[in-house]
């Protein structure tokens, strides 16, 4: 089975500072780097490191940003037959603040991602077969995320989605994917519920699931996760690191969940295997180059 990835790809600018900066004011960054990046770009990466065989479909710029963009993937080995370049826009961009205890902020150019709508669908109709995994988010039009959900549930594909970042009333379709992985904030958006504690994670995942979705995992960051099913909820404590940088550790849990579950694992054992690989990525700087490989994780 393959993982297919539908979804943004863009280049991240990374500042590190101190501390955020308030309305109005400028706080100086102490070092700055120019790295791959995207939703869809980083997942595609992130279930490739895992073993998967990965076909990556979304739109670049016909710019000078393209190839810092995509090389490293074609390097890794995604199949990069279904990304198109368009000169109606450029290559997406993320401007990302990193503070001193490795939390983020992001301010992000969506630039050619939205250019990705019929030829994408298209390519989806020609790729995917049943039983592989189609991994979405919603950094490209939720429209054309839901028509891709629909289209591989009619193919008998297991679809998961990272609602990331998440809007209130998403279309219908995309609460019943098979799986949603919501961080807090996002799952938040998606039930209206306050989540302040463990047990009100707990309300939320099993909230998703009664909205339709076949399971629901809630990162918490630091706190680990829960995730709901028909059989429950459950709970799994954070991978104990030290963290200096969280950009993109949600991509590497949900790549490695769509890798690890392509390949037949259970759904609980690719959880923890998923939360494992995430925690690992936030020890290293950046979203792609912080990525762990099959083998840093499943020792």
């Amino acid at each position: 089975m393959a993982v297919v990835v539908l979804g943004s790809i863009n280049v991240d600018v990374i500042a590190d500072v101190d501390r955020f900066p308030s309305p109005g004011e400028t706080r100086p960054a102490t070092q700055l780097a120019w790295m791959p990046g995207g939703k869809g770009a980083n997942q595609a990466l992130a279930a490739r490191r895992m073993g998967a065989r990965v076909v990556l479909v979304g739109s670049v710029g016909a710019d000078a940003l393209a190839p810092q963009a995509l090389t490293h993937l074609e390097r890794e080995g995604v199949d990069l037959t279904y990304v198109v370049e368009t000169r109606r826009w450029g290559t997406g961009l993320a401007l990302i603040a990193v503070d001193r205890t490795g939390e983020n902020t992001i301010i992000l150019y969506a630039g050619a991602n939205q250019a990705t709508g019929e030829h994408a669908l298209a390519s989806l109709d020609h790729v995917l077969r049943p039983r592989d995994i189609l991994l979405v988010q919603s950094e490209i039009a939720l429209a054309v995320v839901a028509e891709a959900v629909l289209l591989a549930q009619r193919r008998g594909a297991i679809t998961i989605w990272d609602p990331a970042p998440a809007l209130p009333d998403p279309p219908p379709v995309l609460l019943r994917a098979d799986v949603v992985v919501p961080n807090q904030k996002e799952a938040e958006v998606l039930t209206g519920l306050a989540i302040h504690d463990l047990k009100a994670a707990k309300h939320a995942a099993r909230r998703l699931v009664e909205n339709g979705a076949g399971m629901a995992v809630v990162k918490l960051g630091k706190e680990g996760l829960v995730w709901a099913e028909a059989g429950g909820v459950f709970y799994l404590p954070a991978e104990p690191v030290e963290a200096v940088d969280t950009v993109g550790a949600g991509d590497m849990f949900a790549g490695a969940l769509a890798a690890l579950r392509a390949e037949g694992m259970e759904w609980h054992e690719a959880i923890r295997w998923a939360n494992r690989a995430a925690g690992l990525s936030t020890t290293r700087r950046g979203a792609q180059p912080s990525f762990p490989r099959r083998e840093e994780v499943l020792t």
